[in-house]
């Protein structure tokens, strides 16, 4: 058997990385906002986050936004999942998309996906039923039950006597 080891006269020698500074970035929030790839606009549009995971719908303020993502502010949320969609309820959009950083209660999001949604229009093929449905509850959209119509729940041809 050999020895591997290196030789005595060898000194042990630290590992380097050529051209990296051992210096730590310290990045403050005003500096944070001009690394966006497109400029935002400000607004104070009424929002909610919905979480089709868990079918968590979350109340939100969208502070500002552009055509490739947005800023919100909200309560509380119990956990972050990959997918998040946000339903601006003033402009009738909806945006699949993901989070980029977040705090508590701030979030910016990055957008893969934007659709305008219509009322009294069908739900588009693109945009899950869920949300959709969302949005019209939300909104106050939703269309007027069929008079004798009854919830889905119920087993028809069912009879119960008492």
């Amino acid at each position: 058997m050999t020895d591997r080891s290196p030789p005595a006269s060898a000194p042990a020698r630290p590992f380097v990385v050529p051209d990296r500074d051992d210096t730590v970035e310290i990045i403050r929030p005003d500096q944070f906002a001009d690394r966006r790839a497109e400029p935002r606009t400000e607004c104070d549009d009424r929002g909610a986050m919905l979480f089709l995971s868990s079918q968590e719908v979350v109340t939100c303020r969208i502070l500002d936004q552009s055509p490739s993502g947005a800023r919100v502010a909200f309560e509380a949320i119990s956990r972050l999942p990959a997918e998040i969609w946000l339903i601006d309820l003033d402009t009738n959009m909806v945006r699949r998309g993901a989070a980029a950083w977040s705090t508590p209660n701030r979030m910016g999001l990055k957008f893969s996906f934007v659709q305008a949604l219509v009322a009294g229009q069908p739900c588009p093929n693109r945009i899950p039923q869920a949300v959709f449905d969302a949005w019209q509850r939300l909104t106050g959209n939703e269309p007027p039950k069929t008079p004798g119509a009854e919830d889905d729940d119920r087993d028809d041809g069912v009879l119960f006597l008492d």
